[in-house]
């Protein structure tokens, strides 16, 4: 129990730390510190495993408080203002302790052959020994999921009993202070309080939502990720009240964990950054940072597959070469956002992209139509007809997505290109792997829905605010695209 408080100790305080020297104020700071200090974990952790330095969890817990710890200092002294919150401090190191203890005497887990092989992972690397991990194991599983619960093997256990329904708690906390810092000049307190409540209701309603707050997988850790990657493109370009610093520190390092969370990742990522890329307000530093962590997060993960294929005495596998050549083209495009005129076709260059997804789709269908048919059935059977275990909610989801996309929201692109974008892409994924998706709440492609959904919320709920209240103020609707000067800060 005590390592496990301490892990969660040292992500939430290294994390607060470090978004407070970026900028971050008030609320912020708990809440988007959790989420910098987790994916801060993820990425000193992945280091670690790509690099001779030991694996061990201790020197992970270690590094993620001294880091940010020793920078906030070192601000301090200068003068920053970096306010020390004693009554802050006590509430959360309460709440860790009051979370793990119920969570240990009650443990509620979902887990399936996957969760094993992560855990499998998880204890390699506790160990210090991951290079040896088959080859059918490492490119499957990766080693974002296996750091969270590698920590437990210090005391004998096998996964952190507290780290996924917190990681859940997690999402809802982002959410509803996103919504409030996006929302709160342009609605009522009250308006905003019944909006925001609705929407959290309506996640912890969902069965599938509840199911993967146990379960011992990534799928919900990196619909956290994404949902800061997204969300926070969005408020970077649409807010005024938002520290633009502590934004890009939270999603680049969101964007560095997610490389290490699913095999498709760096795909997945290109695609949720693209608007924000092509984007000609926001800055050309902060789009470089977003894709150099992108494009170098890839490149030390499928440069250390490609090692351990040969120390094992493998041919490097096809889509090691492919995804480190990915990885090199991001890095590429860097020194192109210089080039005025294509940050000037920002709509049409997200269009071909879609359009490219869907044509690449079109193609492999017509040369192998069975895979693209059983995956369009089993689908249909999971989302519609309550194979996937989801009940209406994914069909209610949809029709809300529709409604929203007839309400003029500011940079509603930013939104809705990693959601529409995904449609094609998820269907590909089908043809990459050689096999259909099938019909059972187990499938992939089931699974992989969570992933969407508090983004698909967030959009649903900016809508509806931002619907609102330019139907009630017509000089409102002259700023749809900031908001005031004097609103909360972050």
């Amino acid at each position: 129990m005590i390592i496990e408080i301490v892990f969660l100790l040292s992500m939430i305080l290294g994390g607060s730390a470090l978004i407070q020297v970026a900028g971050a104020r008030g609320l912020g700071v708990p809440i988007l510190g959790s989420v910098v200090g987790l994916a801060l974990y993820l990425c000193i952790a992945a280091v670690q495993v790509l690099t001779p330095v030991t694996s061990s969890p201790i020197v992970t817990m270690i590094l993620t408080v001294s880091i940010p710890g020793g920078l906030w200092l070192w601000h301090r002294s200068r003068g920053a203002e970096l306010p020390i919150r004693p009554l802050w401090a006590g509430i959360i190191v309460a709440g860790v302790v009051g979370a793990v203890a119920f969570f240990r005497a009650m443990p509620q887990v979902a887990w399936s052959n996957d969760s094993l092989q992560y855990l499998l992972n998880g204890s390699l690397i506790a160990s210090n020994n991951i290079t040896i991990a088959s080859t059918s194991l490492l490119p499957k599983r990766l080693i974002g999921v296996p750091e969270l619960h590698a920590v437990a093997n210090l005391g004998g256990e096998y996964y952190v009993q507290s780290i996924t329904p917190l990681i859940s708690g997690l999402v809802l906390a982002l959410l509803g202070w996103m919504l409030w810092e996006s929302l709160s000049s342009r609605l009522n307190k009250r308006a905003l309080l019944i909006l925001i409540a609705a929407g959290l209701l309506f996640l912890v309603s969902m069965n599938r939502f509840v199911f993967h707050s146990f379960y011992l997988n990534g799928h919900l850790l990196f619909a956290l990720f994404m949902l800061v990657v997204v969300g926070g493109g969005w408020m970077l370009v649409s807010t005024d009240s938002v520290n633009k610093t502590a934004l890009v520190t939270a999603m680049s390092l969101a964007v560095g964990a997610l490389i290490f969370v699913r095999a498709e990742s760096s795909i997945l990522v290109v695609l949720v950054l693209l608007p924000i890329v092509v984007d000609a307000s926001v800055s050309r530093l902060h789009k470089s940072i977003l894709l150099a962590v992108l494009g170098v997060a890839t490149i030390a993960w499928q440069s250390f597959m490609a090692a351990v294929y040969l120390a094992q005495g493998l041919s490097i596998a096809f889509e090691i070469w492919g995804l480190l050549g990915f990885g090199v083209a991001i890095l590429a495009v860097i020194p192109l956002l210089k080039w005025d005129a294509l940050m000037k076709r920002d709509r049409l260059l997200l269009i071909l992209a879609e359009a490219l997804l869907w044509l690449a789709l079109i193609v492999l269908a017509l040369r192998e139509p069975q895979i693209l048919k059983e995956s369009l059935t089993a689908t249909f059977e999971n989302a519609v007809q309550g194979a996937g275990s989801w009940g209406l909610s994914l069909i209610f989801i949809a029709a809300l997505l529709v409604l929203a996309s007839f309400i003029a929201v500011p940079n509603s692109v930013n939104l809705r290109f990693p959601l529409t974008s995904f449609i094609p892409l998820g269907f590909l994924l089908a043809y990459l792997r050689d096999a259909a998706y099938r019909v059972g709440d187990g499938d992939s492609l089931n699974r992989m829905w969570i992933q969407l959904i508090p983004v698909a919320l967030f959009y649903i709920m900016i809508a509806l605010g931002v619907g609102e209240w330019r139907r009630r103020s017509t000089g409102a609707e002259r700023a749809s695209a900031s908001v005031s000067s004097d609103s909360q800060q972050i």
